[in-house]
């Protein structure tokens, strides 16, 4: 059998005026059948065959590619809807952190970064649908978490307004706070219901405070001390300063130690119960194993043991209230309560401070007032936190004589226990309070009782 090739038409009209090419013909093998020659197109025969052909370029990748196609609408209008909440509520966050003024800017620029990263990488995974449904439970996990950070926030910035009674000053005094010297009257008042400013004071330690050489010293002075009132020509214990307001006390303690007392922060029992148990306890060293004497309202009978002990709020106030069961009375109590303060502020300047201040503040709101205003305690809390340094604080306590006939000013001619300042560790007190205010380096510590009982144990 024969085949015939026969030009198309443009080879034709290549050849205008010539000949006709005689068309080509292929034989087919012997064996098989011929039934002549049979036309085949050229142009078809020299097309390329599809398996010849390149394959089609892939369409380019989308946010669909590999997940089954277009989202549906609602997921999509609920995607976004997820991505704007968490938006929103991560810059209000941010706000309520930063009308704080506790955090360092430093701290506040990391977790705005951290935040954009995250809101950013919620995007990707939802707009690419990779593991959508499990992204979005988490886009609205971190919201939530930020609306209860926007409450917590609320709830320190209004439980701090509450407890600072102080006039908001301008930036540079507020900037003094952290830069320069003050003083501090710690009160502590055995009192129910709202603080007053005319209340006696059973609890009375100057806090001297350097910030720049991060020193502080704790002048306890004994609630029976007998000292020149304030105000007056006469002389009374130091608790009978309180009948006249927080100012007398101040001032009859200033001029007891010759010096300005800046401030006070002024505490009752209930309000000292709350903020050890927000703090979650303190350790606390005792001297002596005895059980205090209840107090009705407060705690009951408690025991101690000589050594380290973990006190909750009620426990940590009947140690720091606790004289009858000491030979010195007032003396060791003085020194205990001292020990409870110096637990509380390990508490209070540790890292722990960042999650827990606003649980802090809300435990005092009805129990604590102070002169310092909410500028300068952020201040104080910014500038903690900003380093973290390690404060040097030592304790002092005056001592004296016991006196049981004698004339106090407030109880109009009665004669009542007093205890007689002993000059000798009055002056004590006073040269550690202007090393301090002097920015002097702090002394050698003095030797550990823990340490040393765990040395003897060994």
């Amino acid at each position: 059998m024969e085949f015939e090739f026969e030009p198309d038409s443009q080879e034709n009209a290549g050849h205008t005026g010539a000949q006709p090419r005689q068309p080509r013909k292929i034989h087919r093998s012997d064996g098989e059948a011929s039934s002549g020659p049979v036309p085949v197109d050229g142009a078809d025969f020299f097309r390329p065959r599809p398996q010849d052909q390149e394959p089609p370029a892939p369409p380019p990748p989308g946010p669909a590619a590999g997940a089954g196609g277009t989202a549906h609408p609602f997921t999509r209008g609920l995607t976004m809807l997820i991505l704007t909440l968490q938006a929103a509520l991560s810059a209000a966050a941010l706000f309520q952190l930063y009308r704080t003024r506790m955090l360092p800017g430093y701290y506040l620029a990391i977790l705005a970064a951290l935040l954009a990263l995250v809101w950013l990488l919620f995007y990707k995974c939802q707009a690419f649908k990779v593991r959508g449904a499990l992204t979005r439970a988490l886009s609205l996990l971190l919201s939530a978490g930020m609306a209860v950070g926007c409450v917590w926030a609320q709830q320190g910035l209004d439980a701090l307004d509450q407890v600072t009674l102080g006039e908001e000053t301008g930036g540079e005094e507020v900037l003094a706070i952290t830069t320069e010297p003050f003083v501090v009257y710690l009160s502590g008042v055995d009192t129910r219901g709202e603080l007053t400013e005319n209340a006696r004071s059973d609890v009375n330690i100057l806090a001297v405070v350097n910030p720049v050489t991060k020193r502080v010293a704790l002048v306890n002075t004994p609630r029976d001390y007998y000292v020149d009132l304030a105000g007056t020509d006469g002389k009374d214990k130091l608790t009978h300063a309180g009948l006249y307001g927080v100012e007398t006390s101040m001032q009859t303690l200033g001029s007891l130690y010759g010096i300005e007392v800046d401030e006070y922060v002024r505490i009752n029992f209930a309000g000292f119960i709350d903020i050890v148990d927000a703090l979650g306890g303190v350790d606390v060293y005792s001297d002596y194993t005895f059980t205090s004497v209840g107090s009705p309202g407060y705690y009951d009978p408690t025991d101690f043991t000589e050594g380290w002990n973990h006190l909750d709020g009620r426990a940590a106030l009947a140690f720091a209230r606790e004289r009858h069961a000491f030979a010195t009375g007032d003396i060791q109590r003085g020194i205990n309560q001292m020990k409870v303060i110096d637990a509380m502020l390990e508490k209070i300047k540790s890292p722990a401070l960042l999650t827990g201040y606003s649980r802090l503040l809300t435990a005092v709101a009805d129990n604590f007032v102070t002169s310092l205003t909410s500028a300068e305690i952020s201040a104080l809390v910014r500038m903690q936190l900003s380093d973290f340094a390690a404060w040097d604080i030592e304790n002092c306590s005056v001592t004296g004589a016991s006196s049981s006939s004698t004339h106090c000013y407030s109880a109009q001619g009665q004669k009542l226990y007093v205890m007689t300042p002993d000059e000798a560790s009055v002056e004590a007190a006073r040269a550690v309070i202007q090393s301090v205010l002097s920015g002097e380096a702090a002394p050698a510590p003095q030797a550990d009782p823990a340490e040393e009982a765990a040395s003897e144990a060994a």
